[in-house]
């Protein structure tokens, strides 16, 4: 397929996105997601796509990245490189911030305000048919994309929103939501529902025009660490990332429905800062043929605090017949261990713990305690907070940010330090 200039060339795979341009071509499509890996031309192509949808379709469109500061920087120089080779200098005004052409624009801006997880004013983004968000996968979740998502609503133009993205672990929300829920592995060229998929790699592009030194390193790369090969050069999906300290494949799942255990109790920890989660898991711990078995079986992780899930926690407290809670009583943990032990039923005891010590050495001392006697609930996926806690285990990194994602293999590696005492002579 080729572009207004000659030099242009763009694979077929992208073909079916410039036929979204005709809003009665499949006219239920809403939605893209561009997958693939390095040198895939992914977001070359839509910078071409969103100039020829502005000036011959008069689409307005707004142009994003999570990160605000990035955006002029990385996003809009890829736009502005097409405007000459499509023969567009003499109709279009290029600004910092905007394309325009015959008063439709090309928008530029961040997702993110700045250093806050605050999003942007999005009230004043009226008028655009096409978001375009450029390295989606730094979006952190379903509810932010949302938020953009829902500004997007002409009533004459087609709706679109284009993903463009280098995929990363399975537990990202976009796989979660886009793939894993319509039956996809990643890596299909289809249509599912409102969903365009549009996969691919250096393999499509014209090696001829690629520097050969990168060619080079991809066939090394393939030799050499077949993993990193699928993942960064072809765009496929990881299964667990590198550097975790409880890998997904090294946790345990399994029902315990029929089992009577031999005590229940529940650990918590509050969420004392912006981001932090409320975390709390409900374990039963069994005796089975000679081994002892700590079983998560239910759990709250929750970013909201323990004022709005007191209930919750009262009512879980029941259900699983928890003798025992015990709760960290640091910072605001204090007035909620008082908010519960007013309310507990009778045989029920809140025990009230002061850590002295930082939750990574807390974790760094418990983990493995955690992965050979932990074992999760295998129904966790039906519950969206425990998916959620899940996740956070599995994704905490040995060395790395895991900002807003250490609270919940914490509260286990609390639990741990508890159970390591309480049950020591069928331990060891």
């Amino acid at each position: 397929m080729t572009q207004t200039n000659s030099e242009i060339e763009i694979s077929g795979k992208f073909k079916p996105l410039f036929r979204l341009l005709n809003k009665d071509f499949n006219p239920e499509i809403d939605t893209v997601i561009m997958t693939g890996g390095r040198y895939s031309l992914k977001s070359s192509t839509v910078s071409i796509f969103s100039l020829l949808a502005m000036v011959q379709y008069r689409w307005n469109v707004l142009y994003t990245r999570y990160t605000n500061m990035s955006i002029t920087d990385s996003v809009k120089p890829e736009v502005s490189d097409k405007i000459e080779a499509l023969g567009y200098n003499d109709i279009i005004t290029d600004t910092q911030n905007h394309i325009e052409c015959n008063g439709n624009r090309i928008a530029f801006k961040g997702i993110k305000t700045g250093s806050s997880v605050q999003t942007a004013n999005l009230k004043s983004l009226s008028g655009f048919n096409c978001f375009i968000v450029d390295e989606a996968e730094e979006i952190p979740d379903f509810e932010t994309f949302k938020k953009v998502f829902y500004s997007i609503r002409s009533e004459t133009k087609r709706n679109l929103t284009i993903l463009i993205l280098n995929p990363t672990i399975r537990e990202h929300w976009i796989f979660r939501e886009f793939f894993e829920k319509k039956g996809l592995e990643g890596g299909e060229n289809c249509v599912k529902d409102n969903v365009m998929y549009i996969h691919t790699s250096y393999l499509d592009a014209d090696h001829k025009r690629m520097p050969k030194n990168i060619l080079a390193d991809y066939r090394r790369l393939q030799v050499e660490s077949p993993v990193q090969y699928d993942n960064i050069v072809l765009g496929g999906w990881i299964q667990e990332p590198e550097g975790v300290l409880i890998p997904r494949s090294k946790m345990k799942f399994e029902k315990m429905q029929d089992i009577e255990p031999i005590y229940s109790f529940a650990v918590g920890d509050p969420a004392d800062t912006g981001g932090d989660k409320f975390s709390m898991p409900f374990i039963h711990v069994f005796e089975i043929d000679g081994r002892i078995v700590f079983h998560v079986k239910d759990v709250i992780h929750s970013t909201k605090g323990i004022e709005v899930n007191t209930e919750r926690v009262l009512d879980k407290l029941h259900k699983w017949r928890c003798s025992d809670l015990f709760y960290e009583s640091n910072g605001v943990g204090l007035a909620a261990v008082l908010l519960i032990k007013n309310r507990m039923n009778a045989g029920q005891k809140i025990h009230a713990f002061n850590s002295t010590i930082n939750k990574e050495v807390r974790i760094f001392s418990h983990f493995e305690f955690v992965q050979k006697f932990f074992v999760f609930d295998a129904d966790f996926e039906s519950n969206p907070e425990y998916k959620a806690f899940i996740s956070d285990v599995a994704n905490y990194q040995k060395d790395g940010d895991n900002k807003n994602r250490k609270d919940a293999i914490d509260v286990l590696c609390s639990a741990a330090n508890i159970l390591k005492i309480k049950f020591k002579n069928l331990l060891y």
